[in-house]
């Protein structure tokens, strides 16, 4: 009995919103549900917006960055997901200089080449990660677009041992060989200076690990298809040993480091 009761009134109320769905199409007229406040209509609805534009779904960058122990480059293909949200995938390479590295050179020489009293290995760090890029502030059609984003992945140092030109016997040197840098043996009198940079590749030691990455970026680009970004964040980079850089100290498992970066880049819609 009760189940003729209920399906009478699913019947009914379903017939009542078919009618009231007619007739807005006769009128001419569809009540539109209102938008939800910071959503993208939202943001459209208030702004001057050329109604021109299409979602850029591609994208590729590259561009350079400074941070607090070097310098390096990077890559990135984005791809997104909707308009305030994409992918990320990237690649980078930068250098780690060891904060208490201090350039010198042989005093008694002055066609003696630089180099770093104590460095151990001269390290380069390569990433690969993923993430994604969130908008804050939209610029549409111009202004600045403002986002946070968060990488996280693969970090590999590259460690190459540093060779040194070394002076025999003592000054002034009678003939100059090429070594590894020893601690124990060599000292600021028998150094004479820094060694070709791929004097000792064929040693190169690995150091896996991996990657985490939060900034935000600031797009400032003017046209729709291309990119022109400055970015600034922090990252930490955590190894599953000590990475050896310099001798006589202290050489911690990871890296944290500030970065500023520039990126120039391509959008397209396929």
């Amino acid at each position: 009995m009760y189940w003729k009761v209920f399906y009478a009134v699913f019947i009914f109320g379903l017939t009542l919103l078919s009618a009231q769905f007619a007739l807005a199409q006769d009128d001419g007229q569809m009540q539109m549900p209102k938008a939800p406040k910071g959503s993208v209509a939202d943001k459209i609805k208030d702004r001057s917006y050329e109604d021109k534009q299409v979602l850029m779904k591609q994208e590729f960058t590259g561009g350079a960055m400074l941070h607090t122990q070097g310098w390096g480059l990077l890559l990135r293909r984005s791809k997104n997901k909707t308009f305030l949200r994409k992918r990320v995938f990237e690649l980078e390479a930068v250098s780690m200089e060891h904060p208490k590295e201090v350039k010198t050179v042989n005093p008694y020489y002055e066609n003696s080449n630089s180099y770093n009293y104590g460095e151990l290995n001269q390290v380069v760090v390569t990433r690969f990660g993923y993430g994604r890029h969130n908008v804050l502030y939209a610029k549409f059609d111009k202004g600045v677009e403002i986002r946070y984003l968060y990488i996280g992945g693969f970090s590999m140092a590259w460690a190459k041992p540093i060779y040194l030109e070394i002076g025999h016997p003592s000054i002034p040197y009678e003939y100059i060989s090429t070594e590894r840098y020893d601690p124990e043996k060599h000292t600021s009198d028998n150094i004479f200076g820094r060694a070709s940079v791929f004097k000792g590749i064929d040693k190169m030691q690995f150091y896996p690990g991996m990657y985490g990455k939060f900034g935000f970026s600031f797009e400032y680009g003017r046209k729709q298809k291309s990119v022109r970004s400055l970015e600034a964040g922090v990252i930490i980079d955590y190894y599953i040993r000590d990475v050896p850089m310099m001798a006589k100290i202290k050489n911690d498992p990871y890296y944290l480091t500030f970065y500023l970066a520039i990126n120039f880049g391509l959008k397209w819609y396929r």
